[in-house]
């Protein structure tokens, strides 16, 4: 059963003894993530392992959901799953990131305390694509936008009367 995570987690307790934490995340809490949203409605799942590889504690996981984004073709609401994974190595200096493994990507902690909402923005915002665009061709709202444009196009073109005289000159 998926509960509400918790706002910190003392990471390297947990890695230390090696657990999982599942949960939901409200996309409404996750400001710089709105920011790019149609809406903030909905929330994320998450599903995260901790433990220790050699001297480094590390988190692995998924967060999964769907975002309500604009498409950049035609700038209509579309949803975007979102299904992306991550694996982080918790490190407190830069020395400690350059030794560790390929596979992993830094996690600057300073404190044992982690803020998983910061944590689950970061990887989200990193997983956002660029440019977000329908999976199916959108180009039928871009032809009724073209029809209408070229409908009222020809009522601003309608003929001069006097134009007939042009040709008598």
């Amino acid at each position: 059963m998926h509960t509400k995570l918790p706002k910190y987690l003392n990471f390297t307790r947990i890695a230390d003894k090696g657990g999982e934490i599942q949960g939901k995340w409200p996309i409404s809490e996750l400001p710089r993530l709105k920011e790019l949203l149609v809406n903030d409605a909905g929330e994320v799942e998450v599903e995260m392992k901790l433990g220790r590889q050699g001297k480094f504690r590390y988190v692995t996981g998924t967060i999964a959901g769907m975002l309500a984004v604009t498409c950049q073709r035609c700038m209509q609401p579309m949803d975007l799953p979102l299904n992306t994974e991550f694996k982080l190595a918790l490190v407190q200096t830069e020395e400690q990131a350059d030794q560790l493994p390929d596979e992993f990507e830094p996690l600057l902690a300073d404190e044992d305390k982690i803020s998983v909402p910061d944590l689950l923005e970061e990887e989200m915002l990193l997983a956002i694509p660029l440019v977000a665009l329908h999976d199916t061709d959108c180009s039928d709202y871009l032809l009724e936008q073209k029809k209408w444009q070229a409908e009222n196009e020809s009522v601003q073109e309608k003929k001069n009367p006097f134009s007939v005289l042009k040709d008598l000159i």
